[in-house]
């Protein structure tokens, strides 16, 4: 995904290499992009987004779902 959205790669070799790879890997042969990131992790890359649901509405959520599971089932 990374060499796509860099320009390392085409849709086209990237698909290409991938199917290298896990053939590869299949073949108990070293698959270098099968073993780990390709690139190192930036920092402080959170999820910036607010959260939506509270824990308390997570929690009714699930007993309403229960509740409902209850009655059907």
């Amino acid at each position: 995904m990374r060499d796509i959205v860099t320009g390392a790669k085409s849709v086209q070799e990237a698909r290409a290499c991938y199917a290298k790879e896990f053939a590869g890997y299949r073949r108990k042969e070293p698959t270098p992009y099968m073993e780990g990131l390709r690139f190192q992790p930036g920092k402080d890359t959170g999820d910036p987004d607010a959260r939506v649901l509270s824990d308390q509405d997570l929690e009714q959520a699930a007993r309403e779902g229960e509740r409902r599971q209850q009655a059907t089932g």
